[in-house]
């Protein structure tokens, strides 16, 4: 695919980031009586993580030149996947369960950094 049609399907995704993350917020907000709450958690869940990995790793992504824009949707997207994974929590998981969550905190900062040292990289190169 070309560059310019990954950078208009990058807006495409930005957009869509917007709507996960106000349905993420949404069901922390409404996780106290919804009967098909874990149905909709698991769906919310593979969707958006899946998304966010798929900016940072997928094939056709990865030969787009970094740039601050991609950087801030794939963490945009990573950080709403972390939104939803405290939903188990406030429905009353397991203590051993934030220790993963702390954990995924952690993978996100460090792909956040990662990401981050890759654009300062990219900019040295290209002034």
């Amino acid at each position: 695919m070309k560059t310019e049609q990954l950078e208009k399907q990058l807006s495409v995704w930005n957009r869509l980031l917007h709507v996960v993350a106000g349905a993420s917020i949404t069901l922390i907000f409404s996780s106290f009586n919804t009967q098909f709450l874990g149905v909709i958690w698991i769906m919310l869940q593979i969707a958006v993580t899946s998304s966010g990995f798929f900016l940072l790793w997928g094939k056709r992504w990865k030969t787009l030149l970094p740039s601050k824009d991609r950087a801030n949707t794939i963490l945009g997207y990573l950080l709403a996947s972390w939104l939803l994974s405290l939903v188990p929590g406030i429905l009353g998981a397991d203590s051993l369960y934030y220790i993963i969550v702390f954990g995924y905190a952690i993978f996100i900062l460090v792909i956040f950094r990662r990401t981050q040292k890759e654009l300062s990289m990219s900019d040295e190169m290209f002034p």
